[in-house]
C-alpha cells in the first residue's frame, strides 16, 4: 500500500467552499473566472457594449454546473461586514491558478454582492406546491443580507419592503392572489444590494429549468411558465443608476439542461448569450465536466492512471466542439469505489459501475419510448449496434413541446441531457445551430458504454412494460403449445418491428444470443404461473436445449431451437437443420419417457433482422 497522502474525493460535496474548507480533492476550474467575467470577455460579435449580460450554460445533468456557480459566487461575493477584506477567498483559493492573476484578482475577487440561488428544488405535485417552493428559495436568499434592515443607505420603504421578502409565509400568502413581491425579488434585492455597497450586482441562478420540466412532468406547465417569466423580468428591463448611467446589475449567470426557447420564460430578453453542447466558442467548452486532460491527473494523482482505458470506454465518449469531456459524476464515484481496492492489490474487485442511471428520474424519457415509429426504432437500433443517426436538432424547445413527442424532440432532449453526443466529424459545422438559431440537421452517438447500458435498461423497460404484456406473451406460448407455427410466427414478427436488439458487441450479423435473450425476455412477460417449468440453455438428452417449457398442468412441452441466417440464406432451410438438431440431441428424451404428458412440439425458428421463421414437428 502506498505512503503517499490522498485527499477525500469531493463525492458527496457539490459546494465549492466546504470542498476548499474541507481539503477535498478539487479539478481547477479557477482559470474559466476570467473567461465569464472579465470585462475583455465581451469582445465578440454577440456580445453588448451596454446593459446586462446574461449568460446561459446548458450542459448534462451531473456535469458540475452547481459546482461552478458555488465557485463563481466565493470567488466574486463581498465581505458583508468588512468590505474590501478577502481572506475568506484567499483561504478557499489558494493554490488555484486564478490567484496567478493578481490584476484580474485585485478588482474582482471579493468585490461585488452576489445573489446567488437554485431552483433545482421548485416543484410540486401541483402549481401551489412548486409556488411555494419558490417563496421558501427567495426568502432563503433575502436572509442572507438581513444587514440591509440596518443599512443608512436604505429608506424606511425599502427597509418594509425588504421585511416581506424575506418573510416565507407572507410570499406563500400570495400564491393565489398577485405576487409582485415574489416575481420581483431579485430586482429588489439587486436595487437594495446596489444601494448599499455602490457596487454593481452578479446574479447566479443554477438550475434555472427544473421547475418547467417538472411542471411538465405534472401538468401545470402554463401556470409555471407564466410565474417563470415574471421572477425573470429583471432580464428584460434592467434597472440603470440614473446618476452613473450604468446598470445595476452586471452579469447574470444561469445554468441548466435545456435552452428553452424565446417564445418561453425568455420574451423579451435581448441580451442572452447561449452555450451549449453544441456551441463552437472554445473558451467555455472545458469549463464544466472534466477535460481528458483533467481526468487522466486525477487518475495518476489516486494511482490508478492504469485504468485510463476503462475510464474511457466507460465514461468517456463526449465531445464539446473542441475538447473530449468526461462526466465528472463517474469519475468521482469510480475512483471512489475502487481505489482501496487498488491499494490494497484486489484488483478482481475493481469493477465501472453505472452510476449515471441512478442520479435521477427519466420519467419524459420513459413517456417518450411508448411512441417512437418504426423508424425511430432503426435509430434506436443504428445507436445501440455503436453508429451515428441523424436527426433535425430543436435548440431551443419548450418543456411543454415534449408532450407532442415529436421525434427530433425526442432525440433532441437525448443529445441535451447527456444520453447522446454530437458526431463532429459527420456535423457539418457550417450547417451547425448557433447560439440564436435552430432546426440544423445534426449526427449524434451514444458516447460510451455507461449510457449503452442506460439505453439498454430504458429500453427493456419499454419493452416488458409496452409492447409485450401478458396477454401477447401468454398466447404466443399458448399458440406454441398448439403446433400454431403461422400464428407464432406473425406474433413474432409484429412484436420485432419494435423491438431493439441490446448488442453486447456491435456487429452487423447479429448471433443467436441475441435473438435467445429477445425470447425470454418476451416469455418472462407470461402471467404469474404460466409455465409450470421454464428453462433456459437447458442440458437435456444429448446436448442443452435453447428453450422449453412445459405448460402449467404439465401436459405439453414446447422445445425451441434458436438459429439465425443472413439475407441471403433460407430461413426455411435453416429452421430445417433446427428441427434435426432437436431429435439428433435427443432434446426431448425426457419428456417422451413421461406418459403424463401428452404432446411435445419442437421448434426452429430462425431470425434474420426483423424477420423470422418457424417451422414445428410434432414429437408426441
Amino acid at each position: 500500500m502506498s505512503n503517499k497522502h490522498f485527499l477525500a474525493l469531493p463525492v458527496t460535496d457539490s459546494c465549492f467552499a466546504e470542498i476548499r474548507a474541507k481539503n477535498r480533492y478539487y479539478v481547477d476550474k479557477t482559470p474559466y473566472l476570467k473567461q465569464v467575467f472579465s470585462e475583455d470577455e465581451s469582445v465578440d460579435e454577440n456580445s453588448l457594449i451596454d446593459g446586462t449580460t446574461v449568460l446561459l450554460l446548458t450542459r448534462p445533468r451531473r456535469f458540475g454546473k452547481t459546482l461552478l456557480m458555488n465557485m463563481f459566487e466565493s470567488f466574486l461575493n463581498i465581505n458583508y461586514e468588512k468590505p474590501g477584506d478577502t481572506s475568506i477567498q484567499d483561504q478557499f483559493f489558494k493554490g488555484t491558478k486564478i490567484l496567478e492573476d493578481k490584476e484580474f484578482c485585485k478588482k474582482y475577487m471579493g468585490q461585488f454582492p452576489v445573489i446567488c440561488i437554485t431552483l433545482k428544488n421548485v416543484y410540486g405535485d401541483d402549481f401551489k406546491d412548486a409556488y411555494f417552493k419558490l417563496a421558501e428559495v427567495v426568502a432563503g436568499a433575502a436572509t442572507k443580507f438581513e444587514f440591509l434592515m440596518d443599512s443608512p443607505k436604505l429608506n424606511a420603504k425599502e427597509k418594509a419592503k425588504f421585511d416581506k421578502i424575506s418573510d416565507e409565509d407572507y410570499l406563500k400568502s400570495f400564491a393565489q392572489k398577485p405576487k409582485s413581491y415574489l416575481t420581483s425579488a431579485i430586482a429588489s434585492l439587486a436595487s437594495m444590494l446596489y444601494k448599499h455597497f455602490n457596487k454593481q450586482v452578479y446574479v447566479l441562478i443554477d438550475e434555472y429549468d427544473v421547475p418547467l420540466a417538472k411542471a411538465q412532468e405534472n401538468n401545470y406547465h402554463k401556470e409555471m411558465v407564466e410565474l417563470m417569466s415574471s421572477f425573470l423580468d429583471f432580464l428584460k428591463d434592467t434597472q440603470k443608476d440614473p446618476e452613473k448611467d450604468t446598470s445595476i446589475i452586471s452579469k447574470v449567470i444561469l445554468t441548466g439542461c435545456l435552452k428553452v426557447a424565446k417564445n418561453s420564460i425568455f420574451t423579451g430578453v435581448n441580451n442572452l448569450k447561449v452555450n451549449t453542447v453544441t456551441s463552437k466558442i472554445d473558451k467555455y467548452t472545458g469549463m464544466i465536466g472534466f477535460t481528458k486532460e483533467e481526468t487522466l491527473k486525477l487518475l495518476k494523482d489516486y494511482e490508478m492512471d492504469d485504468y485510463a482505458d476503462v475510464v474511457k470506454n466507460n465514461y468517456d465518449g463526449y465531445k464539446f466542439y473542441d475538447k473530449e469531456m468526461f462526466c465528472p459524476w463517474d469519475v468521482l464515484n469510480f475512483v471512489e469505489d475502487n481505489f482501496n481496492f487498488k491499494q490494497q492489490g484486489l484488483l478482481s474487485e475493481i469493477e465501472a459501475d453505472n452510476y449515471w442511471e441512478n442520479s435521477s428520474a427519466n420519467t419524459t424519457l420513459y413517456e417518450y419510448l411508448g411512441f417512437l415509429t418504426d423508424s425511430d426504432n432503426q435509430k434506436m437500433q443504428n445507436l445501440v449496434d455503436g453508429n451515428s443517426i441523424n436527426f433535425i436538432l430543436n435548440e431551443s424547445m419548450n418543456y411543454d413541446c415534449l408532450s407532442k413527442h415529436a421525434p427530433n424532440d425526442f432525440w433532441s432532449l437525448l443529445l441535451h441531457t447527456g444520453y447522446l453526443t454530437l458526431d463532429w466529424e459527420k456535423t457539418d459545422e457550417d450547417e451547425l445551430v448557433k447560439d440564436n438559431s435552430s432546426n440544423k440537421e445534426v449526427f449524434v452517438r451514444i458516447p460510451n458504454l455507461e449510457i449503452r447500458k442506460c439505453f439498454k435498461e430504458d429500453i427493456q423497460k419499454r419493452f416488458n412494460t409496452e409492447i409485450a404484456p401478458n396477454s401477447v406473451a401468454d398466447t404466443l406460448a399458448n399458440n406454441l403449445f398448439e403446433g400454431k407455427a403461422e400464428i407464432a410466427s406473425d406474433t413474432i414478427y409484429n412484436l420485432l418491428q419494435s423491438y431493439i436488439s441490446i448488442r453486447d458487441n456491435a456487429t452487423k450479423a447479429p448471433h443467436e444470443n441475441y435473438y435467445h435473450g429477445y425470447l425470454n425476455g418476451l416469455f418472462s412477460n407470461c402471467s404469474v404461473n404460466f409455465f409450470s417449468e421454464y428453462h433456459s440453455n437447458y442440458e437435456s438428452g444429448d446436448g442443452y436445449a435453447d428453450i422449453v417449457f412445459k405448460s402449467k398442468r404439465e401436459d405439453k412441452v414446447v422445445i425451441i431451437e434458436i438459429k439465425t441466417c443472413s439475407g441471403s440464406e433460407s430461413k426455411k432451410a435453416k429452421a430445417r437443420v433446427a428441427l434435426a438438431q432437436i431429435e439428433d440431441k435427443n432434446y426431448a428424451k425426457p419428456y417422451l419417457e413421461n406418459e403424463d404428458i401428452s404432446s411435445i412440439y419442437a421448434y426452429g425458428i430462425v431470425f434474420s433482422g426483423k424477420s423470422c421463421s418457424i417451422l414445428a414437428k410434432k414429437l408426441k
